[in-house]
């Protein structure tokens, strides 16, 4: 007897998304199909539910969301016998996939840039084969060849979801800004990724992390994945009382890397004046193509940086499993997902979470089939 599992599709913007069930494929040969256990309501997600993108019209017959999560293998596919560095995999393990499908075969692509890929697929179209093709699903197929790792024994479920999404491209920031030891690093914005990236930051060997917000339960919980100081942007209203305050902070020198992780265009140029000279700025969380913001190029004749940093290379998310294997204990990670939804509630789901224009309570939210 054939199984069926439900798929979110969106078909307009600002719509509420449409639960539509289609039989699950077998996995072809190398391929294996997932059923997902946690999906992650990431802020691109949030972006394309808005239109924030509609310069990209959906497909007719709609888009499938979701690329955060994680699940368990349901079948394995003919020759598939362990994972993308070489540990056996069998019906039933916890995997992480990649949530990037790069074409493999560009400029790019040949020199490992993967995440840059002119033409990589996060999203699905619906309807098409092998339709789960995104996390907010029941299940979800994996294309052969595609990186997946398997998950380490001494994780729990609660800390999985953000792995190969927020967590993963964080990691690939921090390396892309080169944070070491004695560092100040700056964050602007302690949502999911924030969080990660103070934690992150502290066991690279930052000596200072200062994390900015609006809210006091993010900001709380950021002091609690590592961050020295925190920043109420209520209190320091304005960009000179914030840029003031990062300077205070770092003892008059500024910052040596900000991180961007909310998606503000108007947060480069104060980021970039809360640098030292020769500091880094990374751009992380605006992925609007026609956001902009306004710089003075002569900030940058002393050494200031300013560098773009889109997902990760498949090789972080090993990476990230073992940060959380060696940190367990010292970061709450299990606390990051503050709401959870049945996937039948995702139209209950995106409106909690979403942040533009409002102040929202989720750090981060999941579905779970």
């Amino acid at each position: 007897m054939a199984v069926t599992g439900r798929v979110a599709v969106i078909r307009e913007y600002r719509k509420p998304f449409e639960l539509v069930e289609f039989e699950v494929p077998d996995p072809e040969p190398g391929a294996m199909v997932l059923r997902i256990t946690q999906a992650g309501i990431c802020g691109s997600d949030l972006h394309t539910w808005r239109g924030d993108q509609a310069a990209a019209p959906l497909p007719p017959g709609g888009r499938v969301l979701g690329h955060e999560g994680t699940g368990r293998i349901w079948k394995l596919g003919a020759g598939v016998t362990t994972d993308a560095l070489g540990a056996p995999l069998r019906e039933g393990d916890r995997v992480i996939h990649s949530a990037i499908y790069p074409c493999g075969r560009c400029f790019l692509c040949l020199r490992g840039d993967v995440n840059f890929c002119a033409t990589m697929r996060v999203y699905g179209r619906a309807g098409e084969f092998p339709y789960f093709t995104g996390t907010y699903a029941d299940y979800y197929y994996i294309p052969p060849g595609h990186p997946v790792f398997r998950v380490p024994d001494e994780l729990p479920d609660e800390v999985l979801a953000p792995v190969n999404c927020a967590m993963s491209t964080v990691m690939q920031g921090l390396l892309t800004a080169g944070v070491g030891e004695d560092q100040y690093v700056v964050i602007q914005g302690a949502g999911g990724l924030g969080l990660t990236a103070a934690a992150i930051a502290k066991d690279m060997g930052a000596a200072r992390v200062i994390v900015l917000d609006r809210l006091a339960h993010r900001l709380a919980l950021a002091r609690q994945f590592g961050a020295d100081e925190t920043i109420d942007i209520t209190a320091y209203d304005t960009p000179a009382a914030r840029i003031e305050r990062v300077r205070e902070l770092t003892f008059g020198r500024g910052a040596d890397v900000v991180l961007e992780l909310v998606g503000l265009a108007e947060l480069l140029p104060e980021g970039v004046a809360m640098l030292r000279n020769g500091g880094t700025f990374v751009e992380i969380g605006n992925i609007v193509p026609d956001s902009k913001a306004e710089i003075y190029p002569s900030q940058l004749l002393r050494g200031k940086k300013i560098v773009g940093s889109l997902m990760y290379r498949p090789s972080i998310i090993p990476m990230v499993l073992s940060f959380l294997v060696k940190t367990q204990g010292k970061y709450p990670f299990d606390k990051m997902i503050s709401h959870r939804f049945p996937l039948a509630q995702i139209n209950e789901a995106f409106p909690v979470a979403e942040w533009s224009g409002r102040q929202t309570e989720v750090t981060r939210a999941v579905l779970v089939p």
